[in-house]
């Protein structure tokens, strides 16, 4: 562990041989701890990831409970279009003004954000197969045949849909798997 002088070393060598094994030692403890901090990013980074994809999950929810309001509303139809009608059911809105609430936070972006109209006419269809590209926390709502349903679904950390739980298929909300006390 401590360096000796070697028969024939001078005070010079000796001091010049204890330096490299000084920095060599620093060297490989510096690699090991980068590469465990590295290893560490990574982890933390899908928590992160994990953790955002659960707060897009409850802006889906929240999204489909303002559709299921309106609809008890509006004569058993869900809404058509996302506008100020449909936007005053979202949290602090107020329907019989027509006041809009807020718009959910995208906890990618950190910015409020509307749902926009995406393109899903089959809920069979939309729930099958791999999740396809969607940008992070972006919230897709698809008014389904003229207003008698709809899917809402959501972008995740990996800029594809949110999966459901333990399947790779895409998680689709819609009329039929609304809790009606989840909210």
């Amino acid at each position: 562990m401590f360096a000796k002088l070697r028969d024939g070393d001078d005070m010079e060598s000796f001091l010049s041989r204890t330096r490299r094994n000084l920095l060599s030692v620093t060297v490989a403890f510096i690699a090991v701890a980068l590469t465990q901090g590295c290893q560490q990013a990574q982890v933390a980074g899908s928590y992160d990831g994990a953790a955002k994809n659960l707060a897009v999950k409850a802006n889906m929810q929240r999204v489909q409970a303002a559709a299921e309001a309106y609809f008890r509303d509006h004569t058993y139809m869900y809404p058509a279009e996302i506008n100020d009608d449909f936007k005053s059911y979202f949290p602090g809105g107020d329907p019989a003004s027509k006041k809009p609430g807020s718009a959910l936070t995208n906890p990618f972006t950190g910015q409020p954000e509307w749902p926009v109209i995406g393109t899903i006419t089959d809920l069979t269809t939309a729930r099958a197969g791999l999740p396809k590209a969607l940008s992070k926390g972006v919230i897709e709502y698809s008014p389904i045949n003229g207003g008698k349903s709809y899917a809402v679904r959501a972008g995740g950390f990996d800029d594809k849909e949110i999966s459901q739980v333990n399947s790779n298929s895409p998680l689709v909300l819609s009329r039929d798997n609304f809790e009606k006390g989840a909210q």
